[in-house]
């Protein structure tokens, strides 16, 4: 990378927290990215001076996603997303390091001291309740679509009828979302600093909006294939935005996160599969 590369990536980062800070209404938020904002435009001004290009612009559709992002997704996310390629961006100083001379070369390890350190300090105090509580909401989640594909397409081969699938997987999934805040409720008042109410309205509702998703295609569509189709395509998407959204914000490996989601939704679908067509075959009941 050059001089102009360094500076557009720099410049690119400070005008993007500057947008993000002009319409932040938490004050301590705002506080957290106006640092954030002097330490992209302090490197901004060191590279300019070796920039050929001495004038840079940003999409303004950029902005507006990532400020629909901030909305949607949090500041907690959409201020790690927008760090995603540190690793890349560290290793490039790293490689332009090693042909530098004083002061340069001092000035380019503190910027790389910014990218590892200061930077992710700073956004790790951004504390966001729906990020305190991202472990009920994942629970409430994973859950939902564990034991809803599985019921779901077990209910489908034992009964062969949608509507009648979609009702006993609506009953079940209702009983199932107020069983996961019970207990919710009850493990967090043996955990220090949780709140047992909140825990539990964020594992039910995550819970039973996975079961009005899962559910929906039963109720909508009456060919049994077609259903099962839709409704794996939905389950599909869900894990795909959990794992997305936990692997930034935990900084995990999404492939993996992703294909071991797949892998208990679908596998305990399949057995289910298994079990729905043995109850029907073996137990001589005919709807």
């Amino acid at each position: 990378m050059t001089a102009d590369d360094f500076a557009y990536s720099e410049y690119l980062d400070y005008i993007t927290y500057q947008e993000l800070a002009k319409v932040e209404s938490v004050p301590e938020f705002r506080k957290i990215l106006e640092q954030l904002i002097q330490h992209e435009l302090d490197d901004y001004r060191f590279w300019l001076q070796f920039s050929s290009k001495k004038k840079f612009t940003v999409s303004p559709i950029r902005i507006f996603f990532l400020k629909i992002m901030r909305r949607l997704l949090g500041l907690t996310f959409t201020a790690k997303f927008i760090e995603g390629n540190e690793k890349k961006a560290i290793r490039n100083y790293t490689e332009f390091l090693a042909t530098a001379e004083e002061p340069t070369r001092a000035r380019i390890q503190a910027i790389i001291e910014h990218e590892r350190w200061h930077e992710r300090e700073m956004i790790n105090q951004v504390k966001e309740e729906r990020v305190e509580f991202i472990g009920s909401i994942i629970l409430g989640l994973n859950d939902g679509l564990i034991e809803l594909t599985g019921a779901l397409v077990g209910f489908s081969f034992a009964l062969l009828n949608t509507r009648l699938a979609a009702l006993a997987g609506l009953i079940t999934g209702i009983a199932a979302s107020l069983s996961m805040a019970s207990s919710a409720f009850l493990q967090a008042r043996h955990e220090k600093g949780k709140e047992p109410r909140k825990a539990a309205l964020y594992t039910g509702f995550s819970y039973i909006t996975v079961v009005l998703l899962m559910v929906l295609p039963f109720l909508t569509i009456q060919n049994l294939w077609g259903a099962l189709g839709t409704m794996s395509a939905i389950a599909f998407l869900v894990i795909g935005f959990t794992s997305y959204y936990t692997s930034v914000l935990f900084e995990r490996d999404f492939k993996r996160q992703l294909g071991e989601m797949i892998l208990f939704s679908f596998g305990v679908a399949f057995i289910t599969f298994l079990i729905g067509s043995a109850f029907r075959a073996f137990s001589g009941v005919q709807i």
